[in-house]
This record gives structure tokens, C-alpha cells and sequence, in this order.
């Protein structure tokens, strides 16, 4: 290796002495220029305070005296400075008494003055006369020529900068050369040295001592680097055995991976594939050794989710912009089916690069069971229509989007009529086939963007959508859907060769309407759907104000039939039951009545219903029977009660088909201890035929514990003698609206002789109510009747008139 001087080590330190040397020489050249400078201007300054400090006197005494000649002197004295080249003397008011100027002189510095100080400087000082206190008399003003003043500064500047770059220039050459010999030279024997080894056998070969540098650095370096050499013989040694193991443990570590039962494969930040197992492969149906270098796009033909963003997300994974994430990628198979899987992606360093790695699991039957899951939550399991909660996010949707762009749709509410007959008579699985027909009906008969849901049992739902922008326009097409409905469902249903028949009653409301809510719109068409069902069914009832105001009324008296319990407002009247042909009293009837704060006497045909809808009849029905309980209590310790009497008591059905209420009955008679087998309760034949068995069981259980049974409203029901026979009631009652004609009309007569006479040969006594003449009760003890109830003896009456006519 031939040695090149201005390429060594030597010539580049001496390139660092000479910039080293130079801006050490420059930073103290100038630190003592600037020292000098800054003395030159304190000289200057002083010289100019000294100059003011001479001329002011006289130039003050010219002034006063207006001494033009004293005035001229002061002046071209000054101008005698070299340094001062104009001068001005004026009086108090401003007005030159003498002035003078002298031409600058050429100057090669004055740039350099401009740029480190002021090319000029001028001075003014004030002309007081002595004994005449602090009044001015005028002023004095020169200008000082600054690069003049400063000329013997920049003389002694430029020998102080050539000096030090004279004795920089002759340092730099001696380093130079002191380098050159002692390091540039031995450096270059050692390189080539160097050069010249094997580094597969690095241990073969040495560097050579050099006998002038055996105990400095040189000779270190050159020791060292033999040590060195032997090391690395040695540690090529070691390698050669570690790589041949790490070959072996990749082999295994890849046996491994292609074992494994999830996908693990690698990709660079182009998106090609460097590594994958068999399961990633197979997969994708290619071979192990084809994955390496193959894009993703090209292996994944059937891959369902966006491919730039998988590339995207690949890189701020590999540059570190997020640690790691996880996925779920969709893919559709070879057979067309989707399948689902959950992929991880991390950082890994792969060989000499930051890769992405993947590692994958089918996941296809859990999101298929998500996905079930997921449609049990918004569908009914018989029908698979849609259900309350689809309804309603629906709805919300349809109302938001119906406001926003200016459109009307409707709700139809739709209650299969009869349809519980067919329950009872045929059993549930004959009902559910009918349903499943209901469904498909429905959704044939709308279009596919309308909605049919499936509330409960036998009510459905369905939306339309978009109908007009015109309410009217929109409500009358409404109807037609509506009425196409109706009449599909009344259409036979054929079940094992059997042909059923049900209709429905549809209720319709017209929206969006800014003042309701979602659940607000149903409730409107299931009011809208009760006014069908009152006005004998299978018809179309849209929803009106009257309706609303209706159930705004109905929805005041449940807030005021709440505070009406909390406030005590309810009482109990009681009616007695007289014995038809003694004429005594053998019991009575406890009756709800309710005096309002403000309304006064509310008809118990007005809350009854609402207490029925709202539920409160439940509370209400067990403070009924605790009041009734203490007032047996209370007249049997009178006396006013015989042991062969009883007070009857109505129970709703709601209450009765309570889980818990025999034991509430079972409490209350602890409690409100009554004489043995003086209680009876009313219940409709509407309870009676709801689950017969559990009714028995009820009925059965309350017995036991001293109970009655009176069946009411006898002859308006269903009035089938097969469950009178096997129910335990001791009484039937006639409802009223047979007695009230049974003077005039012939029917009635017959009906109730027909009741009187079965209810006696199945060993029933039998009550007639709302008897209000006495010929009605002549023809009811010519039938046989046992007691009767009605204003012909008395109507119902507070509690206190009834024990003044028990005393009677």
C-alpha cells in the first residue's frame, strides 16, 4: 500500500490543529481587540469630556456677552481636535452665534468603523453662567469623527492579527510533521498488515512488532490485535458448532409450527409472504415452499375484507406505531361458504429484518353461534320474526328517517281473534303451526322494506314504510295494507286435515308525530286495536284524539287510583242477601266504592277496569279482603254475625292466578282471625276455564282453609255445566241482567228457571241479583231460588248502616 501523506491520519490532524490553532488564535485575538476597543472609547470619551469641560466657560461667556469673536475662538478651537470636524454654537433660543466645519479625511477603516461602533458621534453640552443659578444660556455642540479617533486601535489591530496567524501557520507545520513520524507511519504498516489476513484462518497470521513503539499505544494495538486474532479462531470455531445446532433447532422449531393448528406465517411491509406453515398454507391452498415471496393479494383471491387497509396496518405494526392488534378477517371458502378468522399481527425481528407475524384461528362455528345468538336476540324463536326489541330500534330508525325526509308511514297492531279457543280445544302445538302461518301471511302481504314483528302469543306488528308525503294520502294507503290483512288472516288454516279459522282486529296509527315516543306509537294502535275488539272484532280502527283522550283519562285515574290506596280513599260497602221465602238475612256481599278528594263518588264501572289494566287490582283486592276479614271479625264479637252467614267477596282473575295467593289468603285469615266457614270469594266462569287443573288445585287448597265458592255473572260466560261439575263452588249467582226483565220477557224466564233448577239438582244454592220488585221475587220463589241481592231490600251500604240493619 503505497503511503499517501495528504490522505493520512497525520495531514488530517493537522487540518484539526490548523482550524483548532486558528479559532483559538481568532477567539483570543479578538477578545483582545475587543478590551482594546473598549479603552479607545473610554479614552475618546474622556477626552471629550475634558474638551466640554474647557470650552464651556468661555463659550457660555460668548454667549452671554454675545461675543461673536469669543463665540469664532471657542470654535475653531475645537475644530483644532483632529477628531472633531463640526461645531455649533447657539444661544437660549435656538439662533447660531458661531459654527464651523472641517472636511473628513479619506479613511480605508471607516467601513469597519460603521460596522463594530458609530461613524460619528455628536455631543451637546449646556452653557450656564456662574452666579446666575441653573438657567441655561445656550449650547454647545460638536461632532466627532469616530473613525479617526479610532485609528491607532486599528493599527495596532492588524499587527496583533498577522503575528497570531504567522505563529498558528508555523505550529500546524510542526504538527504535521511530528505526526507524520510517529503515528501516520506506523498506522500505515499496520493496515497493510491487516489487509493481508485470512479471515477464514485469521489465526495463521500476525502483525509485526515495531521497535520504537513497543510500550505506547501503537505497540498496544499491535499486541492487542494478535490476542485478537487467536480469539477470533477460536470463536470461529464456536460458531461453526452453534450455527450447525441452530440449523437443527430451526428444524425442529419449523417441525413445530407446521404442527401447530393455527395458521403462523410472516409478512415484510410490501405485503409478500417470506414464511408460513402447512395450516396457513393449506389454507390458501398453496405449498410451503411457493408461500415465500408471494404477495397477499395473490393468495387470498377469496378474501373478503379491504386489502390496502391489512397492508396498512401491516407497516404501523413493523415501524412501531402500535404494538400489536387483533382482528377478524372473513373469507369466502371453496365451496362458497363464509369463514371466519381471528388474527393476531405483532412485531418480530426475522433474520437481518422487522417483520409482521401472523397467527390465525378459525373461529367460523363461534361466530356462527354469535350470529345465532345474536338473531335469538331480535327474533322470536316460533316464528322467526322480528320482536319487541327489533321493533323498537326499527321504529326509532323509521321515525328519524320519516321526520328528516318529509314522508308518512303507519303502524298496524293486529290481535288474532278467537284465537285462545283454539289453544284450549286443539293444545299449543295446533296454536303455534297457526301462528307460523299468521307470520308468513303478514310478510307476504307487505313489501320487503316494511317491518312484521311478533310482540307476544297472538299480537303482531307491522311497519310500513315511505307511504306518502301526504298524511292523508299515507293513512288511506294504510288502510288498504290493513284491510289486505285482515283479510289474509281470515283465510282457513289447514291443519291435519282439519280446517281452522281465525280473524284479527287491526289497530292503525300514522306516523312520525313529534309529541310520541316509539312505545307511545304501539300503545296508540293497541288502544286503536281494543276499540276493534269492543266493536265485535275482525274490523280496522284507526287511533283518534278520542282515543288518546281516553287513555290520557285512563292513565290520570291510575295515578289517582294509586294515591287513593296510599291515601285510604277506598271503602267497602255491603249489600245484603236475603232469604227469598223467610226474608232474613243470610249474608251479604262486600262491594269497592271510592270517594274521591275532588271528584267526589267515582262508579265502580269507571276504576274497576282501570285498576283490572293498570294491576293495582291486586293490591286493591287484598286490602278488600283484609277489610272484610276484620269487619267478620268485629260483628262476630258483637254478635251481629251467625255461624250459617256469609260474606261473600269478589276476586279478580289476576289476583287468583297470583303463585302466591293462597298463602297471601292463608296470612290474612292468621292475622284477621274470621268465624269458621263464614268467608266466600266471587270468581267469574273467565277464571274458571283458564288452566282448569290449576284452578282445582286453587280452589282445593283455599277450601281447606274454610273458603266458599260462589261463581258470579252466571249464564253470560261460557256457562258449561262439564267444569260446574267439577269445580268445588257451592253457589251460583244470576247475573243481573236476566232478573231485570223477567217480568216481560219469556227468555229471561226460562234462562233463569233453568239456572234455579240446575243449580239445585247439582245441590248449589243459588243467588239472584239486582232484584228491585217484588215480582221479581215472586217468580224466583216460584222457580226455587234460595236468596237474592237488590234494592228491594236494600242497595250497598256503608258499614255502619249495615250494622244498624243487622241490629234491625
Amino acid at each position: 500500500m503505497a503511503e499517501q501523506p495528504f490522505s493520512g491520519i497525520s495531514f488530517r490532524l493537522a487540518k484539526v490543529g490548523v482550524v483548532l490553532a486558528f479559532m483559538l488564535g481568532l477567539f483570543m485575538s479578538t477578545v483582545q481587540l475587543y478590551l482594546d476597543l473598549k479603552g479607545n472609547e473610554a479614552e475618546l470619551e474622556n477626552l471629550v469630556n475634558r474638551v466640554i469641560e474647557v470650552t464651556t466657560p468661555p463659550a457660555a461667556r460668548a454667549v452671554h456677552t454675545l461675543d461673536d469673536d469669543l463665540s469664532l475662538e471657542v470654535v475653531n478651537g475645537l475644530l483644532a481636535y483632529d477628531f472633531i470636524y463640526e461645531v455649533t454654537i447657539s444661544d437660549e433660543l435656538g439662533s447660531v452665534l458661531a459654527s464651523g466645519t472641517e472636511p473628513r479625511p479619506a479613511s480605508s477603516t471607516r467601513w469597519l468603523t460603521k460596522f463594530i461602533a458609530e461613524d460619528s458621534k455628536t455631543y451637546v453640552a449646556r452653557l450656564t453662567i456662574p452666579g446666575y443659578g441653573e438657567s441655561v444660556a445656550g449650547s454647545i455642540q460638536f461632532t466627532v469623527d469616530v473613525d479617526s479617533a479610532l485609528a491607532p486601535f486599528f493599527e495596532r489591530s492588524g499587527l496583533i492579527l498577522g503575528a497570531g496567524m504567522l505563529r498558528n501557520t508555523l505550529l500546524v507545520l510542526l504538527l504535521f510533521v511530528a505526526f507524520h513520524l510517529m503515528l501516520t507511519r506506523p498506522l500505515i504498516q499496520i493496515a497493510r498488515e491487516m489487509a493481508d489476513i485470512d479471515l477464514d484462518k485469521p489465526g495463521s497470521s500476525r502483525l509485526s512488532e515495531l521497535p520504537n513503539h513497543k510500550h505506547d499505544e501503537v505497540g498496544q494495538l499491535v499486541g492487542t490485535t494478535n490476542k485478537m486474532l487467536d480469539l477470533m479462531e477460536l470463536s470461529l470455531a464456536k460458531r461453526r458448532a452453534v450455527e450447525l445446532a441452530l440449523r437443527r433447532s430451526e428444524e425442529h422449531i419449523r417441525q413445530i409450527i407446521d404442527s401447530l393448528p393455527v395458521m403462523v406465517g410472516a409478512r415484510n411491509r410490501e405485503g409478500q409472504y417470506i414464511f408460513a406453515n402447512k395450516a396457513l398454507a393449506k389454507f390458501v391452498g398453496r405449498k410451503t415452499d411457493e408461500m415465500q415471496t408471494c404477495h397477499v393479494s395473490e393468495l387470498l383471491p377469496f378474501y373478503l375484507n379491504d386489502v390496502s387497509r391489512l397492508l396498512e396496518l401491516d407497516r404501523r405494526i413493523i415501524e412501531g406505531e402500535v404494538a400489536g392488534e387483533m382482528l377478524e378477517e372473513s373469507f369466502r371458502g371453496n365451496d362458497g361458504k363464509p369463514v371466519y378468522l381471528q388474527t393476531h399481527i405483532m412485531p418480530m425481528e426475522f433474520y437481518d429484518e422487522r417483520v409482521a407475524l401472523i397467527v390465525s384461528t378459525d373461529i367460523t362455528e363461534r361466530k356462527q353461534a354469535q350470529f345465532k345468538m345474536e338473531h335469538m336476540a331480535y327474533h322470536d324463536s316460533l316464528t322467526n320474526l322480528p320482536n319487541r326489541v327489533h321493533l323498537v330500534e326499527r321504529l326509532e330508525h323509521e321515525i328519524r328517517r320519516a321526520k328528516r325526509h318529509g314522508y308518512h308511514g303507519a303502524l298496524l297492531f293486529i290481535d288474532l281473534d278467537h284465537f285462545k279457543t283454539i289453544n284450549d280445544s286443539l293444545g299449543h302445538p295446533v296454536g303455534d303451526e297457526v301462528l307460523i302461518q299468521v307470520a308468513a301471511r303478514l310478510q307476504n302481504a307487505v313489501r320487503e322494506e316494511d317491518l312484521v314483528a311478533r310482540l307476544s302469543g297472538d299480537e303482531f306488528v307491522v311497519v310500513l314504510t315511505v307511504l306518502d308525503a301526504d298524511i292523508s294520502a299515507a293513512a288511506l294507503r294504510a288502510a288498504e295494507v290493513a284491510d289486505k290483512i285482515r283479510q289474509k288472516i281470515s283465510e282457513p288454516y289447514l291443519y291435519d286435515e282439519m280446517e281452522l279459522r281465525v280473524s284479527g282486529s287491526v289497530g292503525v296509527v300514522v306516523y312520525p308525530d313529534d309529541n310520541s315516543s316509539v312505545h307511545e306509537l304501539i300503545r296508540f294502535a293497541d288502544t286503536a286495536m281494543y276499540q276493534v275488539k269492543e266493536r265485535g272484532r275482525d274490523a280496522i280502527e284507526f287511533f283518534n284524539t278520542d282515543m288518546a283522550d281516553k287513555v290520557s283519562q285512563q292513565l290520570l285515574m291510575e295515578g289517582d287510583l294509586r294515591r287513593a290506596l296510599q291515601e285510604d280513599q277506598f271503602e267497602l260497602y255491603y249489600q245484603p242477601k236475603i232469604d227469598c221465602k223467610t226474608g232474613a238475612v243470610v249474608g251479604a256481599e262486600a262491594l269497592l266504592r271510592w270517594l274521591h278528594p275532588e271528584k267526589g263518588r267515582i262508579s265502580p264501572a269507571d276504576f274497576i277496569p282501570v285498576l283490572e289494566s293498570s294491576g293495582l287490582i291486586v293490591e286493591v283486592g287484598e286490602w278488600l279482603l283484609k277489610e272484610a276479614c276484620k269487619a267478620l271479625g268485629r260483628w262476630y264479637k258483637k254478635g251481629l254475625w251467625p255461624a250459617n252467614m256469609k260474606l261473600s267477596v269478589n276476586i279478580s282473575p289476576r289476583q287468583f292466578r297470583r303463585k302466591t295467593f293462597v298463602e297471601d289468603v292463608s296470612r290474612i285469615l292468621h292475622e284477621h282471625p274470621i268465624p269458621d266457614a263464614s268467608l266466600d270469594m266471587e270468581i267469574t266462569e273467565g277464571v274458571v276455564i283458564q288452566n282448569m287443573e290449576e284452578t282445582i288445585n286453587t280452589m282445593v287448597r283455599l277450601e281447606s282453609l274454610g273458603v266458599s265458592f260462589s261463581l258470579d255473572d252466571f249464564g253470560t260466560g261460557y256457562s258449561s255445566i262439564s267444569y260446574l261439575k267439577s269445580l268445588p263452588v257451592s253457589t251460583l249467582k244470576i247475573d243481573r241482567s236476566f232478573v231485570r226483565d223477567i217480568v216481560e220477557d219469556q227468555n229471561d224466564r226460562v234462562l233463569v228457571e233453568t239456572i234455579v233448577t240446575m243449580g239445585c239438582l247439582l245441590g248449589m244454592d243459588v243467588v239472584a241479583e239486582g232484584v228491585e220488585e217484588e215480582a221479581q221475587l215472586r217468580l224466583l220463589v216460584q222457580y226455587g231460588c234460595h236468596s237474592y241481592q237488590g234494592f228491594l231490600t236494600s242497595p250497598a251500604v256503608p258499614i255502619e248502616e249495615f250494622e244498624a240493619f243487622l241490629i234491625k
